[in-house]
């Protein structure tokens, strides 16, 4: 007589339903709703820069880089209120220097020491090249590339030297997917980012396992290139499952084994899980219901915050030194999804990077209105 198989239902640690998150917070956290994520990560640098009270050879350099990561946050944070005020392209340039000072004290948290070191962009716009940017050298010496430093933080590599094209970082970013495809600036016949609903699992009362379930509404099946799940990389980590009311269904086929009332297992699995969640591509958006999750089935090299940086750059660059530049290109056919990304891409970068700082999972309140 054959076993049952197994039935899994969603996973609970605490009571708190678990989800996936790339910020390296715990399974089960609640979400940290805050208006103000500027404020919120201020309170979180000066509160980590004051529990330390004695200076030792380990804890006193620390404490220096939040004291600089508290600096460089307040300068973002003042740069981006002052975009709010002026148009493009003046708009452009305060954005980037923002973008560039919240990165820089993600790094200074992840323990890069910067203000001793002489600091590069880690790109470059050259005056013979209009959309896009190139990847700088390495630089000599003590120095620090933030945008290197920034893509290796993020588990990613580069080669120096390569190009990153204009349409390559508007097609990377989720806020902007659909506009960018309906005005054919996407090159590639079908949509990217499909979304997608994750479930942490667990087996339903023993609670000895521990996986995660991705399922997708059987309406995408004609406008996303679905077969990847059947094939390739998808298929090598996930397999197919029942369908559940109109959504096809995948479980991944790590299945982990649980101590559920061991926070240590809890984590040590969680962690492992949210690894081969990346490997999958999986991207996410902010709204105002929560984070949104898209798959990307045509990935590029970086994922969305370093495209975002890196569009930022770009955006900055043009205005600050290529007026004829900026009349052609972002006047021009990508006027309407320059605008929209100036919109949203600074904030959905502030709420991300606060996330991987604090390692909390910071979200817009339902009540907030604006």
């Amino acid at each position: 007589m054959s076993r049952p198989k197994t039935k899994f239902v969603q996973a609970r640690r605490n009571y708190n339903s678990v989800h996936y998150f790339p910020f390296g917070n715990e399974p089960g956290d609640s979400y940290v709703l805050t208006s103000d994520p500027w404020n919120y990560l201020k309170a979180f640098l000066k509160n980590e820069h004051d529990k330390i009270r004695k200076r030792t050879a380990k804890s006193g350099p620390k404490k220096d880089r939040l004291f600089k990561a508290l600096y460089f946050v307040s300068l973002a944070e003042s740069f981006l209120k002052s975009a709010d005020n002026v148009e493009m392209p003046t708009k452009g340039t305060l954005t980037y220097y923002s973008v560039l000072n919240l990165t820089k004290a993600f790094l200074l948290v992840r323990g890069y020491d910067l203000e001793t070191n002489t600091e590069y962009h880690g790109l470059s716009l050259n005056s013979s090249d209009t959309d896009q940017l190139t990847i700088s050298k390495n630089p000599t010496g003590t120095g620090i590339n933030i945008f290197h430093s920034f893509v290796k933080e993020l588990g990613y590599s580069l080669n120096p030297g390569d190009k990153i094209n204009l349409i390559e970082m508007v097609s990377n970013l989720p806020e902007i997917h659909e506009m960018t495809f309906n005005l054919g600036l996407l090159n590639k016949r079908k949509r990217k980012f499909l979304p997608i609903k994750i479930e942490f699992i667990s087996n339903e009362n023993r609670w000895t396992k521990l996986s995660y379930r991705l399922s997708y509404e059987k309406k995408h099946k004609n406008t996303y290139r679905v077969e990847k799940f059947t094939s390739g990389h998808l298929a090598s980590l996930l397999t197919k499952s029942d369908d559940i009311n109109e959504r096809e269904v995948f479980i991944s086929k790590q299945i982990r084994t649980l101590t559920h009332n061991s926070d240590i297992s809890w984590c040590a699995n969680y962690a492992e899980l949210c690894l081969e969640m990346k490997k999958l591509n999986i991207r996410l958006m902010l709204t105002r219901q929560g984070y949104k999750y898209y798959i990307d089935l045509q990935p590029d090299q970086y994922d969305t915050l370093i495209y975002s940086y890196a569009l930022m750059f770009y955006i900055g660059s043009v205005a600050r030194y290529r007026p004829t530049l900026n009349e052609e290109i972002l006047e021009g056919d990508y006027k309407a999804v320059i605008s929209e990304t100036m919109k949203s891409t600074p904030r959905q970068y502030l709420y991300q990077i606060t996330g991987l700082i604090t390692k909390k999972i910071c979200a817009i309140p339902m009540a907030n209105l604006d």
